[in-house]
């Protein structure tokens, strides 16, 4: 991959380092282990309106729901809770 957007280092006790290049999910923030080699369509995808990496399972729904838009929602149905309680 020619630009990878993180770096993973796994350390195991008897064991030697694994460590691979990686992407974040901008749908799911999950993070995505990206082997020396390998085809950039086995990744996942890449989201056309968000212009970002996606996993396999959020490229598969086809459509665009960032993360931070989902956050963005939870925060506003607590907002809305809090003030219909009076809190």
């Amino acid at each position: 991959m020619r630009r990878p957007q993180g770096y993973s280092i796994v350390v195991e006790p008897d064991k030697p380092n694994a460590e691979q290049d990686t992407i974040t999910c901008i749908h799911c923030n999950g993070i995505v282990f990206v082997d020396a080699g390998k085809d950039p369509s086995d990744l996942g995808g890449f989201c056309m309106m968000c212009h970002r990496n996606i996993c396999a399972t959020c490229a598969a729904t086809g459509k665009c729901d960032p993360f931070e838009k989902k956050l963005e929602r939870i925060e506003g149905k607590d907002r809305l809770y809090r003030a219909a309680m009076g809190a």
